[in-house]
């Protein structure tokens, strides 16, 4: 039983890594992710079940996943977000309002579950509402796939709009770049740095506290969520700690696109059949609210309209520094943002939505 257990995980762990490549090389959001839910999920349509531990490995891949958030926080991003600190919290709040509206809209005008509904319509990472929705019992794949339509929609139209701007802006020499910032230095881009061991044992106590404390108090997904804290409080305070391995975020990504195809059946799929409507209306929302987002930016900030259009924007954190970069926006302001909005949704939504199924 135990060989079944183990050769069946390492199928799936291949299989998904061969997602992963393909998605990739077509340039998918969350490739890894992605990649593994769509090959196992070809399996689960097929009626094929191969055996998968789900609780041990999600709640590894949760912590790692975790950790990785957490070393986003050091003392130089707090700094600068202390130096934008009235555009990120009116776009985090913006992102929270936005959040919650669309769910109750999606809810009312869908057949879904009221946390399918909020999850999915959530300006959040993909991984990260999936992992919200194992914890709340909902529907992952319509999550997932709820998400990922949010993150095409803006991956396609707001650089077009952003990219139109600022050419606009500079045909007419009125262009005026946004305040320089300078760009956090808790990357994990410093992965030729050497670390110390006691720094990586640091890194790994931090996770684990945090994420067992988390699960302990029974936070919804606590385990990331408290990981999250954990290595952030230890980040700001010691710094210095080393980098999650890229490929071990990948393969923790992976975990979760696998354990979410062990909920797909057929019946999912017919639903999903039946939310065209519903996906079109969120997509209208979600534009309209964030190009007025950006235009309440542009006249409290000064910044360019390309980099106001990108920071309202609820896609990935990467892609959208990366676009900023390349329409001619300020990647820095970007990036510092998206991060502001990133943490407050992880932060303060799991209470909020577990408030509201309790009421």
């Amino acid at each position: 039983m135990n060989a079944g257990w183990l050769y069946g995980t390492l199928f799936l762990f291949l299989l998904g890594t061969v997602g992963w490549k393909l998605f990739t090389r077509f340039h998918v959001p969350a490739p890894d992710m992605l990649g593994a839910l769509f090959m196992a999920s070809i399996l689960a349509i097929l009626g094929y079940e191969l055996p998968f531990p789900s609780n041990p490995i999600t709640l590894v891949s949760k912590l790692i996943l975790g950790c990785y958030l957490g070393l986003m926080v050091d003392r130089t991003t707090l700094r600068e977000l202390r130096r934008v600190l009235i555009p990120a919290g009116i776009v985090s709040s913006w992102m929270l309002i936005l959040s919650l509206a669309s769910g109750y809209v999606l809810y009312k005008v869908s057949h879904l579950s009221m946390e399918t509904a909020f999850l999915g319509s959530t300006a959040g990472g993909i991984a990260e509402m999936a992992i919200l929705g194992l914890a709340f019992h909902a529907d992952t794949v319509t999550i997932t796939i709820l998400q990922l339509f949010r993150v095409l929609l803006f991956l396609i139209v707001m650089p077009l709009v952003a990219r139109w701007n600022v050419y606009r802006a500079q045909v007419k020499h009125d262009f005026s770049s946004p305040n320089q910032l300078v760009m956090p230095t808790n990357s994990q881009d410093q992965s030729l740095k050497n670390h110390s061991t006691t720094s990586h044992v640091m890194l790994l106590l931090a996770t684990l506290l945090g994420g067992f404390i988390g699960k302990a108090l029974g936070i919804p997904a606590g385990d990331m969520l408290g990981a999250m804290f954990g290595v952030g409080t230890a980040n700001t305070l010691v710094g210095d700690l080393p980098p999650v391995p890229p490929v071990l975020r990948n393969y923790a990504r992976i975990a979760i696109g696998l354990a979410m195809a062990q909920q797909l059946t057929p019946e999912t799929l017919e639903r999903l059949s039946t939310l065209v409507l519903p996906i079109a209306l969120l997509g209208l929302l979600m534009v309209a609210s964030g190009i007025l987002l950006s235009r309440i930016l542009q006249r409290i900030t000064g910044w360019d309209t390309g980099t106001c259009l990108l920071v309202s924007s609820p896609a990935g954190l990467t892609q959208m520094s990366i676009i900023a970069e390349e329409v001619g926006a300020n990647p820095l302001v970007v990036s510092v943002l998206h991060t502001a909005r990133l943490l407050s949704i992880l932060t303060v939504l799991p209470f909020l939505f577990k408030l509201i199924l309790l009421s």
